[in-house]
C-alpha cells in the first residue's frame, strides 16, 4: 500500500478527530488514487485525521494518507453500484420472460436495475457508517512540527 505524509494545520478538533487544513502537493500528482480524490479544484483540502497524538488547533502537523484506502473507497462508490445496476438489469430480464409474463420485460428489468441501485447504494451507506466507527480509511497524524 502506497502510504503518503503531508503536512497540513489543524483548523478544528472533534475529541480524538481533528479536521487539518492541507494544500495539494506534488505527491497528490503521482498518487495512484489521484482521481477519486475530489478535494474541489482548490488547492486546499479539509480532511478528518485520528488524532492519536493530543494535537490542537492550530497544531502544524504531519500525517499519513494511504493511497491504497482512496483506491479501495472509490471502488466501493463507483464500481458496486454499477454492477448491482447490470445485475438488476439482468435478472429483471429473466424475470421479465419467466415469471412476470405479461409485462413487457424491458420495464420489469428496469425497475429490477432501479432497486438493485437503491439497494447497493444502502449497502454502501451501511458500510461507510461501519468504515466510520472502526476509522480503517481516516488519516493519521503522526507529530507535530
Amino acid at each position: 500500500m502506497n502510504i503518503m505524509e503531508e503536512r497540513g494545520v489543524i483548523v478544528e478538533c472533534k475529541g480524538s478527530v481533528a479536521v487539518i487544513r492541507a494544500q495539494r502537493t506534488s505527491s497528490c500528482d503521482s498518487c495512484s488514487s489521484k482521481k477519486t480524490c475530489s478535494s474541489g479544484s482548490s488547492s486546499d483540502m479539509l480532511i478528518e485525521a485520528a488524532n492519536g497524538i493530543g494535537a490542537r488547533a492550530g497544531d502544524h502537523v504531519v500525517f499519513t494518507v494511504g493511497g491504497g484506502s482512496v483506491l479501495k473507497a472509490g471502488v466501493v462508490l463507483y464500481l458496486v453500484p454499477v454492477l448491482f445496476f447490470i445485475g438488476g438489469i439482468v435478472l429483471g430480464q429473466l424475470a421479465g420472460k419467466s415469471v412476470f409474463i405479461g409485462l413487457n420485460p424491458d420495464l420489469v428489468s428496469g425497475v429490477f436495475g432501479v432497486v438493485f441501485l437503491v439497494i447497493a447504494f444502502f449497502g454502501i451507506k451501511l458500510y461507510g457508517k461501519i468504515l466510520e466507527k472502526s476509522g480503517a480509511y481516516r488519516p493519521q497524524i503522526l507529530r507535530v512540527v
